[in-house]
């Protein structure tokens, strides 16, 4: 069973309570009051015949289809008064007004009594009953049919949503549904799934990016070596010259494609799959002093790092963001400098002037600001940094350092 017809049966079912039970409530209160307002016919006879049974004329006049009765010495009631009745059989009923099939009937205490027929009742109440059925019947099968038509209309992205998942499955190409301009759950639920398809699709656009950067990217050292194998092949086996040359060269081509490219793919999949976050206090001044002696180490440069308080976060994350920054800066720019608080830590330095396009490109996978210098690198340190920002729920970009050169921060 479809979603609409359920909710319309669910919504015609609750109509359905509702006209029963008002129906049900108006029609014994205006058979109540039908029956009350003959009754008060009943109470006024009864009121005469108390005072003088003298007055049956008055009584009489009371309902022109009235009898006045006289109970018998054997117990039954005898019409002494009003139309002639064949077979008429009453009980007693000492100063209560009762309804005996089309008959109301009511007696006094000393032995007379009164009735009359009136038809109009059960004729009116049957009429109203029948009205009341007549309008439960449409008003049942009205909710039905609108219930219907509503849901389907309210539902409308939902079969769009529906449709569009199965065209992805069939043709396995994405796209989006038309919301409208309707705010109500389904409508948000469609807008959840073009949310998603835009998330996939801009993974899937990263991934055939990182496809095609990683391919270019591998194609130079590749082909230096396969170029350098074959010399080795052909002349290294006689030139003790050549030989060493071809080595030195695979060698290092090699080592460059281990160190700067497959070692930072290797750290962003390992950031992307590391789990929870192991959060601790850091010292800032003293990861400042590990900083400079790793840089005198590495690079023979002292870089001077302000610091103080502490850090709160992942001390391998926060430190491998800071050696992406320093490191960035000593091979790109001059006077490097790095400022540590513990709501913001800058890299500072004075370099090469950018637009503001080629910065915002700056933490894109395998971007380098100018392709056409000869310069160490894939272009994936930065995006390591973005990624391990993220991970931790940090902030980093890039601002112009005037009048030239960069700054690059993290804050939390």
């Amino acid at each position: 069973m479809k979603l609409r017809t359920k909710i319309a049966l669910a919504m015609a079912g609750f109509m359905l309570f509702l006209l029963i039970t008002s129906f049900g409530v108006a029609w014994l209160v205006s058979r109540q009051q039908i029956v009350d307002a003959r009754y008060d016919v009943l109470r006024q006879a009864l009121s005469l015949l108390e005072e003088d049974e003298r007055n049956r004329q008055a009584v009489l006049s009371l309902h022109e289809d009235s009898v006045v009765l006289e109970r018998q010495s054997n117990g039954d009631w005898g019409i002494i008064g009003g139309r002639a009745a064949e077979g008429l059989s009453f009980p007693v009923n000492f100063g209560e007004p009762a309804l005996i099939d089309d008959w109301f009937v009511i007696a006094t205490s000393n032995g007379l009594g009164f009735a009359f027929q009136d038809a109009a009742v059960s004729e009116t109440l049957q009429t109203l009953a029948t009205i009341f059925l007549v309008i439960f019947l449409i008003a049942v099968a009205m909710t039905f049919v609108g219930s219907l038509w509503i849901v389907r209309q309210g539902l409308n992205p939902l079969r769009r949503l529906e449709s569009t998942m199965a065209r992805i499955t069939e043709s396995g190409t994405l796209e989006t549904i038309d919301v409208g301009p309707n705010q109500d759950e389904v409508s948000t639920l469609a807008t959840g799934f073009n949310q998603m398809i835009a998330r996939v699709e801009g993974s899937m656009e990263q991934q055939r990016r990182f496809v095609a950067d990683v391919s270019h990217e591998l194609k130079t050292p590749l082909t230096v070596i396969e170029g350098y194998a074959k010399l080795l092949r052909r002349w290294g086996q006689h030139d003790p010259v050549v030989r060493d040359e071809a080595i030195d060269h695979i060698l290092t081509e090699s080592r460059q494609m281990r160190e700067d490219l497959i070692e930072p793919m290797l750290e962003l999949s390992r950031f992307a799959a590391l789990g929870d976050i192991e959060v601790e206090q850091i010292d800032l001044s003293d990861l400042a002093l590990q900083l400079e002696e790793r840089f005198e180490r590495s690079h023979g440069k002292h870089v001077p790092i302000e610091a103080e308080g502490s850090w709160a976060g992942h001390r391998d994350s926060l430190q491998r963001l800071i050696v992406i920054f320093i490191d960035n800066s000593l091979k790109y720019a001059t006077d490097t400098s790095v400022t540590m608080t513990p709501t913001r830590i800058e890299v500072r330095d004075h370099g090469t002037a950018m637009t503001e396009e080629a910065r915002s490109r700056l933490f894109d996978r395998f971007y380098r600001l100018d392709e056409a210098r000869d310069r160490s690198g894939s272009g994936l340190g930065l995006a390591i940094a973005k990624e391990v920002a993220d991970l931790n729920g940090w902030k980093v970009g890039s601002y112009a350092n005037a009048p030239d050169g960069s700054v690059f921060f993290v804050t939390k």
